[in-house]
């Protein structure tokens, strides 16, 4: 079961607010929240998920699906904390779960 939900708010405020719901939604659910980011956004965005987001929530990361550098990773926010890795200008989908 999932949604997907598009791009999220720039500002950061409503972002925040916007992961906020998301997670929430995922936990109550079990409905997996997928969304998107234009390539050159992609840190900002994944700094804040890790920032506002519960370290127990998970977050799967899917860049250059169908590409031979192609890679798909899901660890919680927490392990996500220790890596921090570089997705600037990749093509990324985002997915965030219970």
């Amino acid at each position: 079961n999932f949604c997907f939900r598009g791009y999220l708010p720039i500002s950061k405020h409503e972002r925040k607010k916007k992961l906020h719901t998301l997670e929430n939604t995922a936990i109550k659910t079990g409905q997996t929240q997928i969304f998107i980011e234009t390539p050159y956004r992609n840190n900002q965005l994944f700094e804040s998920i890790i920032k506002y987001c519960r370290n127990e929530t998970y977050l799967c990361i899917a860049s250059n699906i169908t590409l031979p550098s192609e890679n798909i990773k899901t660890r919680t926010i927490y392990e996500w904390k220790q890596i921090k890795p570089n997705f600037n200008k990749k093509l990324i989908i985002f997915l965030l779960g219970a």
